[in-house]
């Protein structure tokens, strides 16, 4: 996709912004994309609070004991690994700090290839990424022992050093903390606008006012269908139940985090991670023992020395977590503000005829409301991305991350772009 010139998507710029003279800021939902922004908009001087059902912060999707901060490149030119390079570089430096203070680890990740078509992606982008050998380098077999510490069977494996694993629950907790952001334990059922006060009225299941806000953002995952808003946006709760097992000797030299068909991190008090499975249709949180050998037999698909260092450990020395990722249609994240979708249908409807319909509407949107959600198994790598970009929008910075983040991957991410596909496909 060829970067064009703003005029021609007239849909991302804002016909009606609202002026902001309070600079108050309501972040709905406390897992690790709100807080990142919540903190992203207080240092730039807005009162921010974080509203949530529970009574601490990630609680739900981001309470596993460990995330991944996970690469996904690729040798193509498409949006979707650009937008991943773009994450995982900021993400490396955004969480600095908090692997200098000992939360996690900044052990490397390496990948192994899953299959043969992957073994010859990892060999381009290889390639590809040869002078940035700081991000990324290949590591070939006779390497990956004396690197991993366990004895891999893989050819070779993509190995990137600035990368680990982190404990997303923790670093939620930090982010408020540290930033001095109050956390009100709500259910917000609805929100409302109102046009005299200029601003978002939060409301409960008894439609009782819960806060007060000039500006929200609903950060809340696959709970932002629930509100008229959001509801629009193509949205799926998948399921995914990761394995706690206990180290062996030969498996607590293990290094680094390796991914493949599964991920699993170095031994942490004794226990590895690994995970996570990926039901559909199934929403329960009760952990299964059948996901738990999913995620066992994942790791002897990952590679096979590998799951000769890790035994075969009997389910009842298996621990884990079951929760609920939110994916998108496209497995972009979603970031900005919302669109006001009636408005939108009328003001493009000729996009059903003919895509190509030359269009100089600007774009209407609901004032000072916005999305940052669906960032799947991938919301350590996603979130201080988004947040930032999020965070500039809000404060009216004009450069939105600059040569981080270029405009053509801002709109890759927009709210809008699911109105504006379903218009020109004519399924709205």
């Amino acid at each position: 996709m060829s970067k064009q010139q703003p005029s021609a998507m007239p849909w991302f710029e804002t016909a009606n912004p609202i002026p902001r003279n309070r600079k108050t800021v309501t972040v709905i939902g406390a897992g690790i994309s709100g807080c990142t922004v919540a903190a992203a908009l207080k240092k730039r001087g807005f009162n921010v609070t974080v509203v949530d059902r529970h009574n601490h912060a990630g609680a739900e999707a981001s309470g596993n004991p460990e995330g991944i901060v996970y690469p996904k490149l690729s040798p193509r030119d498409d949006l979707l690994p650009r937008v991943n390079l773009a994450a995982i570089q900021f993400a490396s430096h955004y969480y600095q700090p908090f692997w200098d203070s000992g939360l996690g680890r900044q052990c490397g990740v390496l990948v192994v290839p899953e299959n043969e078509k992957a073994r010859r992606d990892f060999k381009l982008i290889s390639e590809r990424y040869a002078d940035q050998t700081e991000m990324v380098k290949t590591i070939a077999h006779g390497q990956l022992e004396a690197l991993s510490g366990v004895p891999l069977q893989a050819e070779s494996a993509l190995y990137f050093p600035q990368l680990g694993w982190l404990p997303p629950q923790l670093i939620c907790e930090q982010l408020l903390k540290l930033n001095d952001i109050p956390l009100v334990q709500a259910d917000i059922h609805s929100l409302e606008y109102s046009e005299q006060q200029q601003s978002w009225q939060l409301l409960d299941a008894n439609k009782q006012l819960v806060i007060e806000t000039e500006s929200a953002i609903i950060a809340s995952a696959f709970d932002c269908k629930k509100f008229s808003q959001t509801a629009y946006l193509p949205l799926r709760k998948i399921r995914g139940q990761i394995t706690q097992l206990p180290c062996t000797p030969e498996s607590s030299k293990m290094k680094m985090v390796v991914c493949g068909e599964c991920y699993i991190t170095p031994a942490e008090e004794g226990l590895h991670g690994c995970g996570a499975t990926y039901n559909k249709d199934l929403f329960t949180t009760e952990l299964r023992d059948i996901d738990h050998q999913a995620n066992l037999a994942q790791i002897a698909a990952t590679d096979a020395g590998l799951a000769a260092v890790m035994g075969n450990p009997t389910n009842e020395k298996l621990t884990g977590r079951a929760n609920f990722r939110c994916t998108t249609s496209d497995y972009l994240p979603i970031a900005g503000p919302v669109p006001d979708r009636a408005a939108m249908l009328e003001d493009y409807a000729k996009l059903r005829r003919d895509a190509k319909t030359p269009m100089t509407t600007l774009g209407a949107y609901l004032p000072n409301l916005y999305v940052n959600c669906g960032m799947g198994s991938r919301g350590l790598s996603y979130a201080p991305l988004t947040a930032e970009l999020l965070a500039a929008e809000i404060a009216g910075e004009k450069t939105t991350l600059n040569d981080t983040l270029p405009e053509e991957l801002c709109q890759a991410m927009h709210p809008v772009r699911f109105l504006i596909r379903d218009l020109k496909r004519n399924r709205i």
